[in-house]
């Protein structure tokens, strides 16, 4: 039987091992990597290309217009790759932009946002909660253990540390917006405050975690919090963490994005290697299990 043919482009430490874990299900070419992967198919320009991809497998998209990330600052435009793709070829990417969508799907490519996907958020939960349990360990001159931690938002990323922090001895307070999360939270043995009472309470702890996408640490909150307190923003853009404040009042902050990358490069590249082999079988492709 044919084996699917990948391309995959560009991107960080991750997306070597995106490609690594796709030479289980198919032929994998890499270009704009700086690590080569054991089984991949290493090209020094994309012309070296001698069959078209099924499949473009592109990174977390960081630059803008057409241009796609590489880590070895190599420019590559979304025209570069896609005179090098099958008819009806899948490219999947992560947090895609609507001109690269659009670009795409003007040539009648089926694209897809493996960032927007449910099983890919749920796995990426454990690696973000590793990254911030070490950034805590790295940045703080006492144990984990012991200390007092605030939780902001209890969505996935939130109950994963919330777990996490509290298996090694942290004691960990939950504030949400929502009284249904507060139950959940309490129900869960956490201590539980709402978000509009922060300004009254947020004082006394040792680390901050924000999950909030969301202005929640602002002026007011920065001003009243304690000034040795480690502040992990775990929020993807535009954060939670009013940056230019916290640097007047000398607060420590860690806007820590692209966690999983960071602590666990492989296994971020495994999760996006299954989830886009997740959406290879949702598209019928038989020859991949």
């Amino acid at each position: 039987m044919k084996k699917t043919v990948f391309l995959c482009v560009g991107g960080d430490a991750r997306q070597t091992y995106t490609a690594q874990t796709l030479t289980k299900i198919g032929r994998v070419y890499t270009y704009g990597m700086d690590d080569k992967g054991e089984d991949t198919i290493a090209l020094a320009h994309l012309d070296q290309l001698t069959e078209k991809a099924d499949v473009l497998v592109l990174p977390l998209m960081k630059a803008d217009g057409l241009d796609i990330s590489s880590s070895r600052n190599v420019k590559v435009s979304c025209s570069d790759v896609s005179t090098h793709l099958k008819k009806n070829a899948l490219v999947a990417g992560g947090l895609l932009r609507r001109d690269q969508i659009e670009y795409f799907s003007s040539l009648g490519f089926d694209v897809k946002d493996y960032y927007k996907r449910e099983e890919l958020v749920i796995r990426n939960c454990i690696p973000t909660a590793e990254g911030a349990l070490q950034i805590a360990m790295q940045e703080l001159a006492v144990t984990v253990n012991g200390s007092t931690v605030l939780v902001i938002g209890y969505g996935r990323v939130a109950k994963a540390c919330a777990k996490l922090f509290r298996a090694v001895g942290a004691d960990v307070t939950i504030s949400a917006r929502k009284l249904s999360a507060l139950a959940e939270a309490e129900g869960a043995g956490y201590k539980a405050e709402l978000i509009t009472a922060l300004a009254e309470n947020i004082s006394g702890y040792t680390i901050i975690i924000n999950t909030v996408p969301a202005m929640i640490l602002d002026e007011k909150l920065l001003g009243v919090m304690d000034k040795n307190s480690l502040i992990i923003d775990l929020a993807s853009r535009p954060g939670g963490v009013d940056h230019e404040t916290a640097a007047k009042l000398n607060r420590r902050v860690v806007w820590a994005l692209g966690l999983p990358a960071k602590a666990a490069p492989m296994t971020a590249g495994e999760i996006i290697a299954r989830t886009v082999t997740d959406i290879l079988n949702e598209r019928g492709t038989k020859n991949v299990t």
